[in-house]
């Protein structure tokens, strides 16, 4: 019996090394081998959207939420054991923390698998330029075009909009359909992006998220779309189509932030197409702020008051309330959180860290590159 016992725990331990080996493998050679990562972001990731994010949207709330609570709890846990682990030679608490050690390992390898094939690997596949853009040269020029293009969108939009007493944009729609619909559009051009979309989660702790200046987040351990509820609602299309994009295995933030707005500039509901242009006006503006000088600026088209009202990640009262509850300072919450962002993406290759999100600039240009710059000439 003590045999058999011992043989099973031999076989427990083969495989938990055997998944920590496989995923390091695994990791290694999605470095090297782009064109196998893309083939296996289009015909292989879609099983796990199909399978894993299927069951999670049997759930209204965010299970992925839930779950970095009892990892925070774990931790906590593991500190108070491994204390007891090493005070107590040998009896009942021994033995529970042996097992309990091993049932951690078990929950680090999910972590560690499922992090490996629903994100690390996907951050080689071929960006979207290399498989669908021109390697153009831009300048100054092509870069204000498309700043005015998108502020003029903004202002026509803006106007078009329901608003409540205190010109807040109110929406009356189905956001989670809509948006499901513009993705499944883009999944016309973007083969990857096409098929199964679940609804996406809100976030319980959405006013802590705030203090982060987050919008939105994706687990790639549950496969779950997650947005703040807390930030003014001209975020919500274009955050939503952003956390579609990593589900569909887009993990960059740039080409993210890049579909996120095509897919809500194509869409037919106008709340979507204005949400779009917002959410990628203030990185082309912060560009052009950097390529011309300040006389220059002065003489650049303007975004209308209904545009700077709604412009913005929170409210001044949402933010009043934020700060009112918070537990501690946003500006250690927002930091921590960019230290990780930042090491996390380094990690994978992102060498540039968070200022990739910006990058999104330089794929507007490409899309807006002979739709533009065409009908200048034609004028």
């Amino acid at each position: 019996m003590k045999n058999l016992q011992k043989n099973r725990i031999k076989t427990r331990h083969k495989i938990l090394i055997g998944i920590f080996v496989v995923s390091i493998l695994i990791n290694i050679a999605a470095w090297f081998a782009k064109p196998l990562v893309s083939w296996y972001r289009l015909h292989v990731f879609p099983l796990w959207t199909n399978t894993l994010a299927r069951v999670m949207s049997v759930f209204p709330f965010s299970v992925g939420e839930i779950l970095i609570y009892c990892g925070v709890f774990l931790i906590l846990l593991t500190v108070l054991l491994l204390i007891a682990f090493l005070l107590f030679r040998r009896g009942k608490i021994r033995k529970f923390c042996k097992s309990y050690f091993e049932f951690l390992l078990w929950v680090i390898a999910w972590v560690v698998m499922t992090e490996t094939l629903n994100c690390f690997v996907l951050y080689h596949a071929p960006t979207v330029e290399e498989e669908y853009f021109d390697n153009r040269i831009y300048g100054k020029e092509e870069l204000l075009l498309v700043y005015g293009e998108l502020v003029s969108r903004s202002n026509e939009l803006s106007l078009l909009m329901k608003r409540d007493a205190e010109g807040n944009v109110v929406y009356d729609g189905d956001m989670y359909a809509a948006c499901k619909t513009a993705m499944q559009k883009l999944g016309e051009t973007y083969p990857y992006l096409s098929g199964y979309y679940p609804n996406p989660k809100k976030i319980a702790s959405s006013d802590f998220m705030s203090q982060q200046y987050l919008c939105g987040i994706f687990f790639p351990f549950t496969l779950e779309a997650n947005y703040n509820t807390t930030m003014y609602i001209m975020n919500d299309a274009a955050t939503i189509c952003h956390e579609f994009s990593h589900l569909k295995g887009v993990i960059l933030e740039d080409e993210a932030n890049y579909f996120g707005f095509l897919a809500c500039v194509q869409s037919e509901d106008v709340f979507l197409q204005y949400s779009g242009y917002l959410s990628v006006l203030n990185y082309v503006a912060r560009e052009v702020k950097k390529t011309i000088s300040s006389e220059e600026l002065e003489n650049l088209p303007k975004v209308n008051a209904w545009v700077a009202q709604d412009i913005v990640f929170l409210t001044e009262e949402a933010w009043q309330r934020v700060e009112e509850k918070a537990v501690v300072s946003t500006e250690t919450a927002n930091k921590a959180t960019d230290q990780f962002l930042q090491s996390n993406l380094k990690a994978n290759g992102v060498s540039d860290g968070m200022v990739s999100y910006s990058r999104v600039v330089r794929l507007l240009l490409d899309y807006y590159d002979g739709i533009l710059w065409e009908s200048r000439e034609e004028s």
